[in-house]
């Protein structure tokens, strides 16, 4: 592992690009829909859209308890069963104003 000097933590870089700060696999994304009744939403996400084709699935128990539509979100991405790209390691980094 390296660092990046004068890489401030946090600063985006683009979403979908892993960032420096978050270490290997981390992405940002945005939370794109969110179900409290089927208690799962999905993450736009352009890195992981390229290579899967598809937005992140994220359950309601991997999520901030703060978390909203909207928020920019920092993630770590596993495969399920089925091959789907699966958030985990969720971190708020920027809220959606309300």
């Amino acid at each position: 592992a390296y660092s990046t000097p004068g890489a401030a933590y946090g600063a985006t870089q683009g979403f979908g690009v892993p960032p420096s700060a978050g270490g290997p696999g981390m992405y940002d994304g945005t939370l794109k829909s969110l179900s409290e009744k089927n208690g799962y939403g999905f993450i736009s996400c352009e890195g992981t859209f390229s290579q899967y084709k598809r937005d992140v699935y994220v359950g309601q128990q991997d999520l901030p308890e703060s978390a909203k539509v909207g928020d920019i979100l920092r993630f770590e991405v596993s495969l399920n069963a089925k091959n789907h790209p699966k958030a985990s390691k969720v971190t708020i980094l920027s809220s959606a104003s309300s």
